[in-house]
């Protein structure tokens, strides 16, 4: 008989490089976090896996837990030198350095979903805009990311509708997904996007959609993701909701939590985790 399902889905955005410290940075919290994460017994596996136990009832291992990266910076695949913040072990190296430290046997299946930003335009003026403008948001590393075997790269919309981006397509509010709320809009925004990241880096998670700002709405959840894979790229989609995703849970707003907003503390993910 399939167990009942309750897989906690941890989100981590790689640009949050605030200091040098957990709270601070979000390299060094998952570091930390993967520790804890193995000490606790979990097994880190990918999120594909437990779409397909939510879909198609698939088995999981016991105390599963996925990881995702929001947002796809070079900071997820590349070491880079942050202007104040000095050389940061990229979040790809953190796993590696993982597996360095205690063998892949430990954790057979170690892997993140990268959630990526599609439009080449949107990242280079968002890294000029809200980075430091050295080209640090780039798809290059995209297909090196899922060759490693380590990360998948998801659905993260076109633009993030994000108001420092300058659109092809009118809005109705920007820095909100929640405004997002035609055909137009949704397929500007989330079937572009899949049709650019599937060409681009063929791989499982390219179906997999998060929610930018983590913002939904009626128009989304009810009609345009339901009408089906086929049409509109997306086989799952999730949102910022601090919850463990379980056997009720409705595929377009699967819940993750947050670093730094669900939890900020080593010793706050460790009561998130062990809390039944």
């Amino acid at each position: 008989m399939q167990r009942s399902l309750r897989v906690p889905i941890l989100a981590y955005h790689a640009t949050n490089v605030d200091g040098g410290a957990y709270a601070t940075n979000d390299h060094v919290a998952l570091a930390e976090d993967l520790r804890l994460i193995d000490a606790l017994g979990y097994r880190v596996i990918p999120l594909t896996q437990v779409v397909d136990a939510l879909l198609l009832h698939t088995a999981l291992p016991d105390r599963a837990i996925a990881l995702t990266f929001d947002d796809g910076t070079d900071f997820d695949f590349h070491d880079r030198v942050h202007p104040t913040q000095g050389p940061q072990r990229s979040m790809l190296n953190v796993l590696r350095d993982f597996i360095d430290e205690h063998g892949a046997a430990r954790q057979p299946q170690l892997h993140a979903t990268a959630f990526v930003v599609a439009s080449p335009s949107a990242r280079a003026e968002l890294d000029r805009r809200s980075m430091v403008g050295a080209g640090w948001w780039g798809d290059g590393w995209w297909p090196q990311a899922v060759a490693s075997g380590l990360l998948d790269v998801g659905n993260h919309s076109w633009d993030h509708n994000h108001a420092l981006v300058t659109q092809t397509l009118p809005r109705k509010a920007a820095d909100t997904f929640a405004s997002v709320d035609t055909i137009e809009l949704a397929d500007y925004q989330i079937r572009q996007a899949h049709e650019y990241i599937a060409s681009k880096a063929p791989n499982a998670a390219a179906d997999l959609f998060a929610y930018p700002f983590g913002e939904t709405n009626a128009f989304l959840l009810r009609e345009y993701l339901p009408s089906g894979p086929e049409r509109t790229g997306v086989r799952a989609a999730f949102t910022t909701e601090p919850a463990f995703v379980t056997s009720g849970a409705n595929r377009w707003a699967l819940p993750r939590f947050v670093c730094g907003s669900a939890w900020k503390s080593s010793d706050a993910l460790r009561e998130l985790l062990t809390v039944r």
